[in-house]
Formats: C-alpha cells, sequence, structure tokens
C-alpha cells in the first residue's frame, strides 16, 4: 500500500494517467485543491496549506480501503510553486511555510508521499494538449509555463536528498506512462 504523486506541467498528463491507473488498479486519486475543494470568498493566509494537510488525511484514510492512492498534485506545492516564483506568488515567506508544514510534520497530520513521478514533455506538445483538452479549463496556464524548467529542477533536486524518490518520466503516452509506474509501485 502506498502513496504516489503526480506532478508535473499543467496538460502533461498527470490526471489522465492517474485516471487509467485507477480504473485499471485498486488505486484512489486525490484531486488537486482547487479541484476537491471550494475556495472560500475570504480565506485565512493559511487556507491552502491546511487543505493539503486535508488531501493527506484523506490519502491515508483510502489506504485503508486501496492499494495505491495518488495525489494528483504535490501536497507540498506551495513550496515548490513558491520556489519557481521566487516567493512572489502566494504572498508567503519560505520561512511562513515551512514554519507551518514543520508544525504539521511534527504532528503527524502530513508527511511526504512515498513516491513521486515527475512527468515532462515539450512546451509544443503542452501547448497541444490544452489545446486539444476541453474537460479542463487550465487557468493561468501560459504563466505556469513559465516555471516548467525550475519546476522541474525544484523535483529532480529531491533525488539529491533521497536517491531515485521522485521518478522522472517523459509523458510520451498513456500506455508509457502507465507501463513505467506500474513498474515501480
Amino acid at each position: 500500500m502506498a502513496v504516489i504523486c503526480f506532478e508535473g506541467a499543467s496538460a502533461v498528463g498527470k490526471t489522465t494517467t492517474a485516471n487509467e491507473i485507477a480504473r485499471k488498479r485498486n488505486t484512489y486519486i486525490i484531486p488537486e485543491v482547487n479541484l476537491l475543494f471550494e475556495r472560500p470568498k475570504t480565506e485565512s493566509k493559511t487556507w491552502y496549506l491546511e487543505r493539503q494537510v486535508e488531501r493527506w488525511q484523506i490519502a491515508q484514510e483510502k489506504l485503508k480501503e486501496y492499494d495505491t492512492v495518488i495525489l494528483d498534485g504535490d501536497i507540498f506545492q506551495p513550496i515548490s510553486y513558491n520556489w519557481c516564483f521566487d516567493f512572489k506568488l502566494f504572498n508567503q515567506n519560505l520561512d511562513f511555510i515551512y514554519d507551518f508544514y514543520l508544525k504539521e510534520i511534527k504532528a503527524g497530520r502530513i508527511k511526504f508521499p512515498d513516491k513521486y513521478f515527475y512527468l515532462y514533455t515539450s512546451q509544443a506538445n503542452l501547448r497541444f494538449r490544452k489545446a486539444n483538452d476541453d474537460s479542463r479549463k487550465r487557468g493561468n496556464f501560459d504563466k505556469h509555463l513559465e516555471i516548467v524548467e525550475p519546476h522541474q529542477r525544484y523535483y529532480e533536486a529531491l533525488n539529491q536528498f533521497v536517491p531515485n524518490y521522485v521518478q522522472p518520466m517523459e509523458a510520451k503516452n498513456l500506455e508509457e506512462n502507465i507501463k513505467v509506474i506500474s513498474s515501480l509501485t
């Protein structure tokens, strides 16, 4: 039983891959915060961070019923996204985010997934996939394209701390994605 996380640029195929794996295996998918929760009109500075903790807690509950739980998007995304945007994105500095997560980790309310899969492809492919997928809005798509390279470097850097913790994988097609992920979970 494992909690795995899919990360990568918008339109790379994280959700499509997760859905296909869930169709074939005893797997539960936890969507990203913006799909799972309705944002309040006025939110606290920690609202988004708290929802990431809640996603982890949902994962722990679902592990009682499912062999694998897939986090569609990283529960530590506030760190990676803020890092990519020089901590100018959410008006939260690194110390604020670090203090929040450290407290939650120490209390046992959140942990790191068992494994990350970082899906990537060219920007041309991302634009093509977005243009040919009417099922999702993909807000701020162009802004997200600006951070494709630093975002990927962030996840590659995790492997320096824990070798082979993040599996980078070129998202060529759905069948290949599933083959690689299935061989490692």
